[in-house]
Formats: structure tokens, sequence, C-alpha cells
């Protein structure tokens, strides 16, 4: 089993890797842009985004804090733009690769720490980059699991996306709900929470993200006898069925002010 991110299967180098990121910006943006909005930025902040992906929660920052330079890191940043002139891509791991203290205006982080083995030392280096005064703001993805167990394809697919995640993969599915004690805990104020649903049917936010997890992960789901192939395709067809409606997860947008001295 390949160590790292994800085991190896979320490399930006994966084929469908780069459609299940542009899916999940089609549910999360949203999202990740109102929380980050209510905290106002404004022209002139200096902000980092963390495990950035392809970029688009830092493009938005980017237009929102012009001329204020942005910072977008992940392990990998051939998918990060390059055509943005207060945008700076950098390679960087957050466990060990360094900012100066107190630098930054904002610091944001989405689908990252519940990647990662130690999150509240992730954390707490988020918050020493932070200024005074200045906003950490983390999103994460919580499963929901459905009343009375996994009663469709629908539900024992996600629920085998789900153990593949947090066996395999190493991720915390359930860890968001801990996120707003974890921001308090690690000394900031002002903490606020803001959900937003993963709506699944015919106009979901998160069906393009549910098919092509399927896709991408369908073979280590059968590999692992997670499900089956019948399993595989009905969730396929109630994914296209005009009266299929479900919601899976939640994305929990947490943030908090680090205080002035």
């Amino acid at each position: 089993m390949k160590a790292g991110y994800g085991a190896g299967h979320l490399d930006h180098d994966e084929p469908l890797e780069l459609r299940r990121l542009r899916a999940h910006e089609e549910f999360a943006d949203a999202g990740s842009r109102r929380a980050l909005d209510g905290l106002d930025p404004v022209p002139g902040w200096r902000c980092l985004e963390l495990g950035g992906g392809t970029g688009s929660v830092g493009r938005w920052l980017a237009q929102r804090c012009a001329p204020g330079e942005v910072v977008v890191t992940d392990l990998d940043t051939t998918l990060l733009p390059t055509d943005v002139a207060n945008l700076t891509p950098l390679r960087h791991d957050v466990l060990y690769d360094d900012f100066p203290a107190a630098s930054f205006d904002l610091v944001h982080a989405r689908a990252l720490l519940e990647h990662l083995p130690d999150r509240a030392a992730a954390l707490a280096r988020m918050v020493g980059w932070t200024a005074p005064g200045g906003w950490v703001c983390v999103d994460a993805t919580l499963r929901i699991t459905p009343p009375g167990g996994s009663r469709t394809a629908f539900h024992r697919c996600l629920e085998g996306l789900s153990r593949l995640a947090s066996g395999r993969m190493g991720a915390d599915i359930g860890w968001a709900t801990g996120l707003p004690l974890m921001l308090a805990e690690a000394g900031l104020v002002e903490v606020g929470v803001l959900c937003t649903p993963g709506v699944v049917g015919s106009t979901g936010n998160a069906t393009g993200l549910v098919r092509v997890s399927l896709e991408q992960f369908g073979p280590l789901l059968r590999e692992h006898d997670l499900v089956s192939d019948d399993d595989i395709s009905d969730c396929l067809a109630l994914l296209d069925d005009p009266g299929h409606a479900d919601l899976p997860f939640l994305l929990i947008s947490a943030w908090g002010r680090r205080p002035r001295p």
C-alpha cells in the first residue's frame, strides 16, 4: 500500500482525480465562500490557503483581497493557478514546512485536516501563522448515517466509500463534529460554524461528487468486498433517477479569531 495522502489514491496523476476535485468544488465552494465572506476579508489582506487542490478558493480570495497576496499550497502544485498576479502557488506540507509567525490575516484549509495523523498539531501551526486579530477557518466533510441503516444501494455504496476512506485512506469522516471545540482549545475566540448540505438528486450539489467517487474507487470497493457490482450499478442508476433524493454528508465550516494581545 502506498503511504501518504489518501494512500496514493488521491494523487493528482490519478486518471479521475481532477474530475473528483472539480466535483468537490461544485459541492463545497459555495459553503466555503459563505463562511469566508462572513469574516469580511478586505483588499490588502494576506491569506494562506492550505491544501488548495485546483485553487478555486484561492482564486476567489485573490480577487477579494487584491492587491493582498494569497499563498496557495499543496503537496502537488501541478493543478494550482499560475495566471493570477497576486496568487502564489507553493509546495508545502502543513506538518513539516513552516511560515513566519503571525504572517497572515487569514489561514484557511478545506478537506485537509481530516486526512492528517496529527490534526491538533496542524491546527496549532495554522494558529501560529495567523496574525493577532486574524482568522483561522477550516472546512471538513461529515458523513451522515441514514436512519434505519443502509437500506438502498446508494446507502451501501456510501458506507463502502466511508469505510474505504477511514480504513485504507486514513481519513476520519466523523471528525468534523469536534471542530468548534478544537478551535476553542487552540486558543481562538469568536468561534462560529456554518453547515452546507451535500444533496444527491437530479439537481443536487453533491451528485457529481458521488458519481465520480464511485467511478474512481469502484475497483477498490470491489477488491475489498465493501460493495458488489450490483450495488455500484444500482447506485449509479439512482443518481440518474429524478425521483431519488438523499442527504449523504454536510460540509462543516468552522472559524475562530486569534486574540489580540
